[in-house]
C-alpha cells in the first residue's frame, strides 16, 4: 500500500528509527481504538517520536484531524483507508486482578500496606535524572516475583537507581538477607535511608554514578540486582557491566524493566546480543507490559511540543515496561573503571526534540 510505504519513508526520515509498514498499521489500530494521543501510544507499543511522526503523516494527506482540544479523528478518506484494508480495533484481554502479570502478592499484604504510607512523602520525580516511578502495586508484584523466582528469600539484593523505592518494598517484608541502594539523587537517597532508620529495615543507600567505577567491596558480591535503566545503548551497556559486575557469578539473577516507548525492537534486538554475547547472560522471563508508571509533572513542560495532539494531559497510566529476569550462565570478568557516555537521551527517547 502506496500510503503505508510513504508513512515509513517519512517516518524513518523525521525520526532515525528503523520502522516498517506492520508499525504503521499498529498506529493505524491504536487510532482506530481511541482519539487520545498518550492512549495511541499505549495502544501500539511503538517508539512515541514513531507514532507522533506517523500521526503528522497521517494528517499531511488528509487521514486524520486535530480537533483544537487535541483529540485525534480519522477524515473520511482515512475512514475508508481502515475499512478497505481491514485495520482492526485493538482488544484488551489482560486478566484485570493482576494486570497482566500473572503475579500476586497476597502473602506479603501487610507490608504493602506500610509501603503505600511511606511512598505518600516520596520526593518528586525530576527531569535532571529522567525519573518516573512506578505504581505501588508494580513495586509489589516485582518483589512478588523475586520470591517466586528464589531470587530474594535469603539473599543480598542491590538496587542501582531507586526513584520505585523497591529497596524499601523488599526491606519491608523482612526476607532478603540485606538490601543495598546505589542512587545518584540526593534527595532519594536520605529518603531510603530515613525510611530504613524509622521503620527497622536492613536497608542502606549511598549515593553513586553509574559513569563511576564499582567500589571494590561490592564486587562479585550480590545474589539479585534490579536496576530501572535509561534506554540509550550506551546507558544500557553501561549499567550492565555495573550490575553484572555486581553478582556473585554463574545462576545470580537481574531484574529490570525495558520499554517499547523509548526502545524500539531494533533497540531490543541490539541490546539482546549484548545480554548473551557479552555479560553471559540468558533471558528467562519477559513479561509485557508489567511495570506501570505513575504520570510524571514535568512530561509536558520538558517535551514543550507545538503538536496540539501532544500538548495534551494523559488521561491514563501510559507508559509501560516489560519486566526482564536474567540469570547469568557463567561467571563474567569485566574491567571495572569510570564510563562517560550519554545516558538519557536518543532519537528514541521521549525528551529527544522534534
Amino acid at each position: 500500500m502506496d500510503e503505508l510505504k510513504g508513512a515509513v519513508e517519512f517516518v524513518k526520515n523525521k525520526t532515525k528509527v528503523n520502522v516498517n509498514e506492520r508499525d504503521i498499521e499498529k498506529v493505524l489500530a491504536a487510532l482506530n481504538s481511541t482519539n487520545h494521543f498518550w492512549e495511541v501510544v499505549f495502544l501500539s507499543q511503538k517508539p512515541f517520536a514513531v507514532v507522533r511522526e506517523t500521526i503528522n503523516y497521517l494528517i499531511s494527506i488528509d487521514f486524520v484531524k486535530s480537533g483544537d482540544s487535541g483529540n485525534l479523528e480519522f477524515t473520511q478518506k482515512g475512514r475508508e483507508f481502515i475499512e478497505k484494508n481491514s485495520i482492526p480495533v485493538v482488544k484488551n484481554y489482560t486478566c484485570q486482578c493482576c494486570e497482566g502479570r500473572g503475579i500476586v502478592f497476597t502473602e506479603i499484604k501487610d507490608a504493602y500496606e506500610k509501603f503505600k504510607e511511606i511512598a505518600k512523602t516520596r520526593p518528586d520525580a525530576i527531569v535532571e535524572y529522567d525519573q518516573g516511578y512506578v505504581t505501588e502495586e508494580t513495586a509489589f508484584s516485582r518483589i512478588a516475583l523475586m520470591i517466586k523466582k528464589g531470587d530474594l528469600v535469603g539473599k543480598r539484593l542491590i538496587v542501582f537507581g531507586d526513584d520505585d523505592l523497591v529497596s524499601i518494598a523488599a526491606a519491608l517484608t523482612k526476607l532478603p538477607k540485606e538490601v543495598l541502594v546505589l542512587e545518584i539523587d540526593k534527595r532519594l537517597v536520605d529518603f531510603i535511608n530515613q525510611a530504613a532508620k524509622e521503620h527497622n529495615l536492613n536497608l542502606k543507600a549511598i549515593e553513586y554514578d553509574f559513569r563511576n567505577k564499582l567500589p571494590d567491596e561490592l564486587v562479585k558480591s550480590f545474589d539479585t540486582f534490579t536496576i530501572d535503566p535509561p534506554e540509550t545503548i550506551e546507558a544500557l551497556d553501561l549499567c550492565f557491566t555495573r550490575t553484572t559486575s555486581s553478582l556473585k557469578g554463574a545462576g545470580c539473577a537481574g531484574y529490570f524493566g525495558l520499554t517499547n516507548i523509548e526502545a524500539s525492537l531494533s533497540k531490543w534486538h541490539e541490546f539482546q546480543k549484548l545480554l548473551l554475547n557479552k555479560f553471559n547472560a540468558v533471558i528467562t522471563d519477559i513479561i509485557e507490559n508489567f511495570n506501570h508508571y505513575v504520570n510524571w509533572n514535568y512530561l509536558l513542560p520538558s517535551l514543550d511540543s507545538k503538536l496540539n495532539f501532544v500538548n495534551v494531559q494523559p488521561k491514563l497510566n501510559w507508559y509501560t515496561s516489560s519486566m526482564y529476569r536474567i540469570e547469568l550462565v557463567k561467571d563474567i570478568e569485566i574491567v571495572n573503571e569510570y564510563i562517560n557516555c550519554e545516558l538519557y537521551i536518543d532519537n528514541e527517547a521521549i525528551l529527544y526534540k522534534e
